[in-house]
């Protein structure tokens, strides 16, 4: 399998939409959404403006506006969906121009370097620690010179999201890229990263250093092993979120086929499903017995709290009732961690570490590490190190015994 930047990150937003795109490729129509195609038309026409300029003719803003209409007129047909119904295929059309002339008007006379490619496939080739390669392709929207080690690596959104600069310092498309083009032209020594984010009209820029793209390398084969194996154990399972909604596969996905269907079905008969009425037969029930429960429950709490007393006042653990019924009072000590992710929490960890407990507790938790110390996993010395990390009490457990 060739594998791309786009399909690795398909894997990583939902495994079985990269199975059903890429492995089974059902008989599905895959409709493209008004948000690829605006896209694409947007695209056409930055490559026709800079094609053009190679040759020396600097097309107008109205010559490349028309042209821009007359490749959506051309190329839009009824089977491109759109998913926000609020808004039609004119809309996206005239974001599309709005797009277009605030970049002419902000990069005019577009004489900031040299233009390599136009929508340029690059191709990139990994080896794995068996030696196994693995191809990657890409394309680059468009790719400059500024001098003989100097270049830039352009690449154009029209999605409504502006991301961070921290965002593209960590973006791995156009670094991946770079790898390429470092490759290709071994006299550059420099690489700028250059998004235009055209429905904001804003420019972000970053760059990679050699560390940077070696560990890259690294996690691209990683991730390309990962699929590689799931391939053998044919493990692609759903992963849901927003994106479920632009996905092309919901009428087989899943968590998703129902939904799917029921969407296709006129109110009446969507009532009528019998999917719809266990879920809101469960639901119901479910309620009902969280209301029940929220009224016993500060009784049952009570009657603990008064077994308790009683256990320890007549120094009983077991306590009888009517035919040999019997409930046993057990008090344990317990010990209540530092928080995940703090700095206590660390020298805690490191703690278990260095002395060599760590792997005999299965999960380190307040129950489990309470158990470990019941059980003399710690020495006692051990524990007093620990002691300003962690604080000891009580909780006692109840445990019924029936005789019928």
């Amino acid at each position: 399998m060739r594998y791309s930047h786009s399909r690795i990150e398909t894997y990583k937003s939902c495994p079985k939409k990269f199975y059903f795109q890429y492995i089974e490729k059902p008989d599905i129509e895959e409709k493209k959404g008004i948000e690829a195609f605006l896209g694409s038309m947007v695209h056409l026409a930055l490559e026709k403006l800079y094609k053009d300029l190679k040759f020396t003719k600097l097309n107008s803003l109205e010559e490349i506006l028309e042209y821009y209409s007359e490749e959506w007129e051309k190329n839009f047909d009824l089977t491109i969906e759109i998913v926000r119904l609020d808004y039609t295929a004119e809309h996206y059309k005239e974001m599309g121009k709005r797009f277009l002339t605030d970049y002419y008007e902000k990069y005019h006379p577009f004489d900031s370097g040299k233009t390599l490619g136009l929508e340029m496939e690059i191709t990139l080739r990994f080896i794995d620690d068996y030696g196994t390669p693995f191809d990657l392709i890409g394309y680059i929207d468009r790719l400059t010179m500024i001098n003989e080690e100097h270049f830039e690596i352009h690449d154009y959104k029209t999605n409504n999201s502006l991301k961070t600069q921290e965002e593209v310092d960590k973006d791995k498309q156009l670094a991946l890229y770079t790898i390429a083009i470092k490759k290709m032209y071994p006299t550059v020594k420099r690489v700028d990263l250059v998004w235009h984010f055209l429905a904001f009209n804003i420019e972000l820029r970053s760059s990679r250093s050699d560390k940077d793209l070696e560990e890259l390398e690294k996690e691209v084969v990683k991730a390309i092993q990962e699929i590689e194996r799931k391939q053998i154990t044919n493990d692609f399972p759903t992963k849901e979120s927003a994106l479920c909604d632009w996905c092309a596969f919901k009428e087989i996905c899943p968590v998703k086929s129902h939904s799917f269907k029921l969407s296709k079905l006129p109110v009446n008969e969507y009532l009528n499903d019998d999917g719809v009425k266990l879920v809101e037969e469960y639901l119901k029930l479910t309620k009902e017995k969280k209301e029940v429960l929220d009224k016993l429950d500060p009784e049952l709490e009570k009657l603990k709290e008064a077994l308790v007393a009683y256990s320890k006042t007549n120094n009983s653990e077991r306590v009888y009732g009517p035919e040999g019924n019997s409930i046993l009072v057990k008090e344990y000590e317990n010990y209540s961690l530092p928080e995940k992710d703090s700095r206590q929490r660390q020298d805690f960890e490191k703690l278990l570490k260095e002395s060599g407990t760590w792997e005999m507790i299965a999960e380190v938790n307040s129950f489990n590490f309470s158990k470990a110390v019941t059980s003399g996993l710690f020495s006692k010395d051990f524990l007093k190190r620990l002691e300003p990390l962690i604080s000891k009490g009580k909780t006692t457990r109840l445990y019924p015994s029936s005789k019928k």
